[in-house]
């Protein structure tokens, strides 16, 4: 009982303290200040303490969905499937003169990458670099440990290599102020994570409670590391580790709540809350937790159905063909209660909402109208119209009606229930798919695509095809373009759509396939190439003050100009394109232990 006490109070100091250290690390992370948490002496010494920083690291994964801060939702519009509805002048819609280096991250929640990224970066050095000074009961407990902690901080810097590009590697838990970081070049990282990532899977669990991360995860983010170093035999070996492990598999029939009410199918089974961690769910990989009520939720949930359904409710937004007020935003309103109370933050583009479902057969993702809300099931609900009760009839009198207001979106991955708003839903807490066996099939599918093998590409794509009652594909059907495609049907504010597109273009650049290269990536680059054709930037759609406007350099994000100008002994270089990258020296190519 002592010792269970004992470590509950190590549990709950390093916890408080770790807290607040992510909170003062929202403002600079290179202020001249301690750039490590301070840790009493005898807390982080056994397994107790060292979980207790594997807890952070783990509800860290949560972060980019919850909270109401639109950091996923970011990855969507500057992606090749969405835009950012907001008329508001400050939203990113003129990247050539709203996205810089000075841009507060408010508006562009994308910046706030940086911030939170290194932020658990820092923390799993905390438990890189104290690993031999603690105990443990076994060596194989503390490999798991490592482990984990080498698991957290590549996927970090996965996702921030492809998001900013070349980035410093802080490769030890810093004690002291450190004021001369340098950038390392994105392969340099890429390399050193793979080399992590190997040792990790070789050492996490094979099963483990929900949130926690499990061997098929770590090797879902090595068939990624190894994609994006071109190792696609590698690829191969890895992501079939996860499918044919025996651990996880597709969930083809119906489960968990209303798996009895037949208005539903598996498709919408699959992404309910309360199915998304249970034990019968044998296709999710790695779930971050959030649930309602529980300790550490977060109390502003998941924001789905304000952020990605249009702001139909919207007074004025919205008129009756007798110009009056056709919609209102009433507590427990039917239409509320079923479709949630929008603002369109992401409006999704005719890419993502007409042309990848051509030919789409039975797809329930799709045509299913349970799953798939369609535009045209939008109803006037405001009572003292002529037309309550009657589909919205489109006037075409501003740009509000279809830009912001009126258009279809994929019910099953939005409705979260709202249990503190429920007269008002705007999407509740909810676990999120970090990892779900779908991705790792596409994943393998992209590897088999990179080395001329379309068949089995085309049986691998199949098989999430085949789940949702679509079409099935042949082997001339395979290309970079559809599986992209693909990944865009089923993974729907899953994957970090823009990190997944520019990963695929340096990896187009690095092969030098299609008129692509490093040497000027940041000119002529496959990510700008398929925005640009698909999306609506660029075609002199003005909403609000600023024309939607991208250019190809902006397939990297800008480093904030705080970090850099902080980092007073040593050089952030910015990425081309952007003011101040004029003073960049060439990236480190060399990780050192004292970096």
């Amino acid at each position: 009982m002592k010792k269970q006490i004992r470590n509950t109070l190590k549990f709950i100091i390093v916890i408080c303290i770790t807290s607040g250290f992510l909170q003062a690390c929202q403002e600079d992370w290179l202020d001249p200040k301690p750039l490590s948490i301070y840790t009493p002496d005898g807390v982080l010494v056994d397994e107790a303490g060292m979980e207790s920083i594997l807890l952070a690291l783990r509800e860290g994964l949560r972060h980019e969905v919850v909270a109401g801060n639109r950091m996923l939702a970011s990855e969507l519009y500057t992606s090749d499937i969405a835009i950012c509805g907001s008329e508001v002048s400050a939203m990113p819609h003129n990247f050539n003169v709203q996205v810089i280096p000075t841009a507060s991250t408010d508006n562009m929640p994308f910046m706030r990458y940086w911030e939170f990224g290194y932020n658990h970066i820092r923390n799993a050095n905390t438990v890189i670099s104290r690993i031999d000074g603690a105990t443990f009961p076994s060596e194989q407990v503390k490999n798991r440990i490592l482990a984990e902690g080498y698991f957290h901080r590549a996927y970090w810097y996965y996702r921030l290599v492809h998001q900013f590009g070349d980035v410093p590697f802080i490769n030890i838990e810093h004690t002291a102020p450190k004021l001369d970081f340098y950038t390392h070049s994105r392969n340099t990282i890429l390399d050193k994570i793979q080399e992590d990532l190997e040792f990790a899977v070789q050492y996490l669990p094979e099963v483990v409670d929900p949130g926690k991360v499990n061997r098929t995860a770590g090797n879902h983010l090595l068939t990624k590391v190894y994609l994006a170093n071109l190792e696609f035999d590698k690829a191969i070996v890895s992501a079939s580790a996860v499918i044919n492990g025996g651990k996880h598999s597709l969930m083809t029939n119906r489960f968990g709540v209303v798996a009895g009410d037949n208005r539903f199918n598996v498709i919408w089974d699959l992404h309910q809350k309360e199915n998304k961690s249970i034990a019968a769910n044998t296709e999710g990989i790695l779930v971050s937790q959030d649930k309602y009520g529980f300790p550490g939720s977060q109390t502003s949930g998941t924001n789905t159905m304000r952020d990605l359904t249009p702001f139909w409710s919207h007074a004025s937004y919205i008129r009756d063909p007798d110009g009056r007020q056709g919609m209102r935003s009433a507590q427990f309103d039917p239409q509320i209660l079923r479709f949630g109370r929008g603002v369109g933050y992401v409006r999704s583009n005719n890419y993502f909402l007409w042309d990848i479902w051509r030919d789409a057969g039975s797809d329930l993702r799709h045509c299913s109208d349970t799953n798939w809300m369609s535009r045209e099931k939008i109803l006037y609900n405001n009572p003292a119209s002529n037309y309550f009760g009657q589909p919205v009839q489109i006037q075409y009198t501003a740009p509000y009606d279809t830009m912001r207001s009126y258009f279809s979106w994929p019910h099953y991955k939005v409705y979260v229930a709202n249990e503190p708003s429920v007269g008002i839903p705007t999407g509740g807490n909810s676990d999120w798919y970090v990892f779900r066996l779908a991705e790792t099939y596409l994943l393998r599918a992209e590897a088999y695509y990179w080395k001329g093998l379309f068949a089995e590409a085309a049986a691998d794509i199949n098989k999430v095809r085949e789940r949702a009652l679509a079409p099935i594909i042949t082997a001339n059907d395979v290309t970079i373009e559809y599986i992209l495609d693909e990944r865009a049907r089923e993974l729907y504010y899953e994957e970090p759509r823009k990190t997944e597109l520019t990963r695929i273009a340096f990896m187009m650049a690095e092969q030098n396939l299609n008129g692509y290269s490093k040497v000027n990536f940041h000119e002529n680059n496959y990510w700008f190439d398929r925005v640009d054709a698909l999306s609506y930037y660029n075609t002199g759609f003005t909403y609000g003050a600023h024309a939607y406007v991208i250019s190809p350099f902006h397939v990297l994000w800008p480093v904030p100009q705080g970090q850099i100008d902080s980092n007073t002994g040593g050089r952030i270089n910015q990425n081309l394109g952007y003011n101040g990258a004029e003073n960049n020296l060439p990236p480190l190519t060399e990780i050192t232990m004292n970096q």
